[in-house]
Parts: structure tokens; C-alpha cells; sequence
């Protein structure tokens, strides 16, 4: 570590950083305007939004160039040199579904390298829709009310094949620009605040508004704001920001709300064909992105087309001028961190902004878009700098690196080049206060007193189980193991299709040993029926599924599914716990499902042993039993399920008379076991 200097005069101010940035930057002009800089404070104890992150659309399904290569995916989604390190991706709801595989192995790329994935919709599929009225409010479509079922339906099975293909959604809004749908399908602020309020919980996923074109159009979020089921139903706050003024980016109501503002669309400053590259234009971006953060409190940035020929890549792959004013927020600026305050503007067309990664390190982004070079001072305030890292993108730099920057004890000077945008990430003694947890930050739970990280009893909530595949679930009263309800699951169509619950990845790490329990029952259909309890996981990008415990359970009666010592695989990312049969599709039961510290053991019901031969379960097998197979026989309709499985001696699923000579062949001595024994 350097020595820190004590003293820094005016001129140490403006030669300090005049370092060699890499092998081709250039030595920025040292004849600098000094003085119309005011110092730059930061204060680290004052936050402000988390940051989810900075991304970009994906739409293979629109452009004839096709997906991302995975070289450009590992260029995009990357954090190395000279990658973007993009942590959010924006994916099409296409309504054809025979499109949707489309969206997936970009989307499977991007969750692998720790991106969020959300989703848009353009339209309703056309079996729904109707024409719409044109112009920018009328649209080309429209979604009469009487459709909304079905377009629930519709975003419900989209997420569930994203799902079943390896790509968890973090959410999906229910209509992209409804406000400017010309090519797409309208909604008017009082029909999407009723869907979302008679509609919203019959979603599967975390629901973001609608996407308008301009942020200036906040009908659409008044309306949801001031009605309570709307809002209650709304996860995510989405927007685009095409002619969208500084000015206009602030709602103090919507940022007082609790919840995240993302920024899901936009390109700066135009769509002109080969215009990625264009400097000083470029900077226009890292400006919006600072409006957007600072002005507008957006947790999300997200740009048009990661790959265009005005994109942050262009289409030969390569990280254009736009890309690197992005890289210098993306790259640096991670999930999780917190927006703290600064001076934003210590001068004239000078933009700062500043963040809390942990409480040893912070980051600054400062953008000026001036024709002027400024020396900056920069104070953290009480705090003591051990290290500050620069990284700048100007006219002939790229993300360009000068480590060991030299600094005071709490302040620093920096320079900061006319038309660039700069970064310094820095290092601080610990004041003992980590990054505050936003709303939705994610963190491991904590075990109760029992040792459980969750104890799902469905006792007037589905505790955010959900269907798997085709079938159904709704909370039930009929059969519960527990108290008042148990979790039906219905309407099956394969064996495979059950019920869901994605976990806490934080809580249940992989390589970790952990205790699950869950009760299950089949009340109609077969007498007995083998039950799993599983687990899908992400692994090298593929989904994969292990075998937690399975049981049989007969008709009629509970039964316990548990491990206390479950391994979930070393390596193994967002994990799911689900259970399903291993044949049929009767519907079924589940109730006080548990997972625990390893080791716990968790009370369930009692295990019914079923004796192939012992119908009246009496421990022996003798003429009374024989006496009961017949009977068992005659009234296959009405008898008791545990007699039916135990006189089905041959095991073929059914009681008739093979049943009973094998019963007399066995009592007579000619046989000494049941063929299926």
C-alpha cells in the first residue's frame, strides 16, 4: 500500500491521477479549469435505492442476425476484460408460444453468469385479441375483458415453460409501451390497473406494471398507486424513457412506495444506423443512466438491443462507445450495492453519483458531459481511504485502468477529462455498518427455535408453492394432515406434475446438508401410490433433478416424506423443491412441508405396513385372511383401501382371482412367498 500524503497543494490537485491509464491512453490536458469544481462530498450513512442492476434486451425473434453467439454472450454478461459485466436481461413473451424456445439458451447464459431475467409482452396471442382503434393510444390491438382469464393463462404458461426450461423469470410486466402502441396492443391506464387488480393474483410470478414509452406518461402508475388491490398486486414498477426529460424522471409518490423502479427500456440519443461509436454522443448515455439512477431512484437500467448497430455491442460483437459509458456503471456498480449521497453537481454539465458495496468499499461515477476538464476534489466525509482504484472511458479510452490512485487521508483530487465518464472504486476502513437491505434484497433466512428455515402449514396461503407443468393447486379443507387445510394439487397430466417451491438459494447453498419433511396423501384414485420428494437445480447451465426421500403412501392415508441428511450437490444454483408421483395422475394432498438445519427430526405421520397377505393386518396370514381376500374381491368398489393393497398379492394393481389361489396356494404350503413379495 502507499504512503498517504499529508499535504496536497493546488498543483499536486491538478497533476494528481496523470498516470499512464494503458499502453495507448493519452496524458489528458493538464491546462484545466480549477476552480469552477466545488468539492465532492460524499456521505455514506445516507442511502437511497438498491441497485438490481444494468442490462439489456434480447429478441432473436426479431432480428435477422439472430441470438447472441456465446462469445457475445460471455462478452455481454462477463466481468473480465473488456466485458460488459451486464447483470440484468430483458426477454420477449412472444405470443406464439411455439417461439418461446427461442428466448432460452441467451437466457440460461445470462442466469449462469448471475444475471436477473425479466420479461415483456408485446401482444396477446391472436385467439384473444381483438383490432384495436390505432394511433398511439388506440393500438393495433386490444384485449377485451373478457379475454383476461385467458391472457393470465397465457403469462402463466410462459413462465412455466421458461421455468421448465431452466430459466427462473424474475418477473414479467403485463404490456410493453401501452401507451404508444401503433405496432402493438393498447391499454388504457384504468383497463391495466383493473387487470391488476382482479387479475394481479392469478399470476405466478412477480408482476411488473406496464412498460409505458415515456416516463412522462404517469397516469398509469397514479391510477395503480391509488388503488390499494392494483398496487398490492404490482411487485415491479417498469417504464421506458424515450423523450424523457430530466425534469420528468422524479415521482416522489412512486419512489416513496416500497417498491423497485426499473428502467426496462431505451436507446440515447438516437436509433442512427452505425451511430455506437459516435463521440462525444456517446457520453449522452452515461448521462441518462445517471438521470435515471439519481433523479428518477430506478434500481434497473436496461437498453435496447445489447447488439445493434446503435447498441452496446455492435454487430460484429464488439463493446461500442455506448457499451463502455454503460461498463463504467455495470462493470462497477453491482447487485445488492445501495445509491449514498453526493454532491451531484459540482459543476456545470459535471454528474456525480456514488454507491455502497460494503462497508469497506464504495464507488463513485462521475460523467461530465462538458466541453471543460476539470480538477475534482472528492471527501468522504469522516471516513479513511486505504485505496481508490480509476477506470475511464473518454475519447481514446476504454474503460481504461490507473490503480493506486493517490489520496489524503479522506479526500482525493481527480481529474476529470472534458466529454468522459470516470469510476473510482474505493476502499475504506471499516466503520462497522454494511449495505443496508433493500425491500427485495436477498438474503439467507435464519432458523426458528425448531431449527426450520420455513414451515409451510397452508393454513390460508399457499406459502409460495405453485403448479408444476399442467396441474392445479388451491388450498383445500377436505383432507388436511394438520389443522384446517392441506395443499390440493389437481387436474395432472403427467406423473411429473406436482407442486413447487423455489428456495432460498443464500439459505440452501450448495454442498450443504439440510432436513426436509413433507406429508402427502392420495384420497382418490389409486390404492397406492409411490410420492417423491425432489430437487431441481441449475448446474453448468442444465437443469438437473436428484431424489430427496420417496414413500408410498396408501389411499386415504398420510405419509411422510423425509431426509434429515439431504446433500444438495456441490455446484448446484437456484434450487427448487417440488414433489410428484412416480405414476399417474390422481390428484393429491401435501401438508406441513419443512426444511430444516441437518439433523433435525421432524414429527409426520405414522407409517401404515401393509403385509402382502395379512389383510386384517393381525400379523399373521391364516384362513381369516383368505376369508377377507373374497370378500375384498367381491367389494373391490367400497373396501378398505389397506386390505385392497395387502390382498393384492400379485401386485398387479388389481384383486380378483389369481389373488385368491395364491392365497390358498400359500396356505396349503405349496408356495412360502408371494411371487411379487
Amino acid at each position: 500500500m502507499k504512503t498517504i500524503k499529508a499535504v496536497k497543494s493546488l498543483i499536486a490537485g491538478l497533476t494528481a491521477g496523470v498516470m499512464l491509464c494503458s499502453a495507448s491512453a493519452a496524458i489528458p490536458d493538464l491546462n484545466m479549469e480549477v476552480k469552477a469544481a466545488s468539492v465532492c462530498s460524499v456521505n455514506t450513512d445516507k442511502t437511497y435505492q438498491m441497485i438490481r442492476g444494468f442490462g439489456g434486451m434480447n429478441l432473436p425473434e426479431w432480428i435477422s442476425q439472430g441470438d447472441l453467439t456465446d462469445a457475445q454472450r460471455q462478452k455481454a454478461f462477463g466481468n473480465g476484460a473488456d466485458e460488459l459485466g451486464l447483470t440484468v436481461l430483458r426477454i420477449y413473451v412472444s405470443d406464439d408460444k411455439n417461439s418461446w424456445s427461442r428466448a432460452v439458451p441467451t437466457a440460461k447464459y445470462a442466469q449462469k453468469m448471475g444475471a436477473t431475467v425479466f420479461a415483456t409482452p408485446w401482444n396477446p396471442p391472436s385467439s384473444i385479441r381483438q383490432n384495436g382503434t390505432g394511433g398511439a393510444r388506440g393500438g393495433k390491438y386490444h384485449l377485451p375483458s373478457n379475454q383476461y382469464s385467458a391472457y393470465v393463462q397465457h403469462l402463466n404458461d410462459y413462465y412455466n415453460y421458461m421455468k421448465n426450461n431452466g430459466v427462473d423469470l424474475y418477473s414479467i410486466s403485463i404490456q410493453n409501451e401501452p401507451d404508444y402502441s401503433m405496432d402493438w396492443t393498447a391499454w388504457s391506464s384504468d383497463e391495466a390497473t383493473t387487470f391488476l387488480a382482479n387479475y394481479g393474483d392469478q399470476l405466478q410470478f412477480r408482476v411488473m406494471s406496464p412498460e409505458t414509452f415515456q416516463y412522462t406518461n404517469k397516469d398509469y402508475y397514479t391510477k395503480i398507486l391509488n388503488n390499494s388491490k392494483a398496487f398490492a398486486n404490482t411487485d415491479v414498477f417498469g417504464t421506458h424513457f424515450y423523450g424523457t426529460l430530466r425534469s420528468q424522471m422524479d415521482f416522489a409518490q412512486l419512489e416513496a412506495s416500497g417498491k423497485e423502479i426499473w428502467m426496462t427500456e431505451v436507446y440515447v440519443p438516437n436509433s442512427d444506423a452505425d451511430s455506437a461509436n459516435r463521440w462525444p454522443e456517446a457520453v449522452k448515455v452515461g448521462v441518462n443512466i445517471h438521470n435515471g439512477l439519481v433523479v428518477g431512484n430506478m434500481s434497473a437500467y436496461t437498453w435496447w438491443y445489447i447488439r445493434r448497430s446503435y447498441g452496446l455491442m455492435t454487430e460484429d460483437g464488439k463493446i461500442s462507445k455506448r457499451g463502455y459509458c454503460m461498463a463504467q456503471y455495470s462493470k462497477y456498480v453491482r447487485p445488492g450495492d445501495v445509491r449514498i449521497d453526493v454532491t451531484e453537481q459540482p459543476a456545470t454539465d459535471v454528474y456525480v453519483s456514488a454507491y455502497k458495496h460494503s462497508d469497506k468499499q464504495i464507488e463513485i461515477v462521475a460523467v461530465n458531459a462538458s466541453d471543460t476538464g476539470y480538477s475534482q476534489q472528492f471527501s468522504v466525509g469522516n471516513r479513511t481511504i486505504t485505496d481508490i482504484d480509476r477506470y475511464r472511458t473518454s475519447s481514446n479510452e476504454n474503460i481504461a485502468a490507473t490503480n493506486d490512485l493517490d489520496h489524503e487521508a479522506s479526500t482525493f483530487w481527480a481529474q476529470l477529462p472534458a466529454q468522459s465518464v470516470s469510476t473510482f472504486v474505493i476502499s475504506l476502513e471499516s466503520d462497522g455498518k454494511d449495505v443496508p437491505s433493500g425491500p427485495d434484497t436477498p438474503k439467507a433466512d435464519e432458523p426458528d427455535e425448531n431449527g426450520y428455515y420455513f414451515h409451510d402449514t397452508f393454513e390460508g396461503d399457499v406459502s409460495s408453492w405453485e403448479a408444476r407443468g399442467s396441474s392445479e393447486i388451491l388450498l383445500s379443507g377436505r383432507s388436511p394432515y394438520k389443522d384446517a387445510e392441506a395443499l390440493l394439487v389437481q387436474n395432472r397430466e403427467s406423473a411429473w406434475n406436482g407442486a413447487q417451491k423455489a428456495l432460498n438459494g443464500l439459505t440452501f447453498e450448495a454442498g450443504k446438508e439440510y432436513s426436509f419433511s413433507a406429508c402427502v396423501q392420495n384420497l382418490d384414485g389409486a390404492d397406492s401410490q409411490n410420492f417423491m420428494l425432489s430437487l431441481q437445480y441449475t448446474l453448468d447451465g442444465e437443469t438437473k433433478y436428484d431424489h430427496i426421500a420417496q414413500a408410498t403412501a396408501i389411499k386415504g392415508h398420510y405419509v411422510q416424506l423425509a431426509n434429515p441428511s439431504y446433500k444438495i450437490p456441490a455446484g448446484a444454483s437456484s434450487p427448487v423443491l417440488y414433489i410428484e408421483t412416480e405414476s399417474g395422475t390422481d390428484n393429491f394432498y401435501i401438508d406441513e412441508v419443512i426444511g430444516a438445519v441437518k439433523g433435525t427430526k421432524i414429527d409426520g405421520p405414522s407409517a401404515v405396513n401393509v403385509t402382502l397377505g395379512d389383510i386384517n393386518s393381525d400379523g399373521f396370514i391364516n384362513i381369516a385372511d383368505l376369508v377377507l381376500c373374497k370378500n375384498v374381491i367381491l367389494t373391490a368398489e367400497t373396501a378398505d383401501a389397506v386390505a385392497k393393497v395387502a390382498a393384492d398379492v400379485d401386485k398387479n394393481g388389481q384383486n380378483n382371482a389369481a389373488d385368491l389361489v395364491l392365497m390358498q396356494k400359500y396356505l396349503f404350503g405349496i408356495i412360502d412367498t408371494f411371487p411379487a413379495a
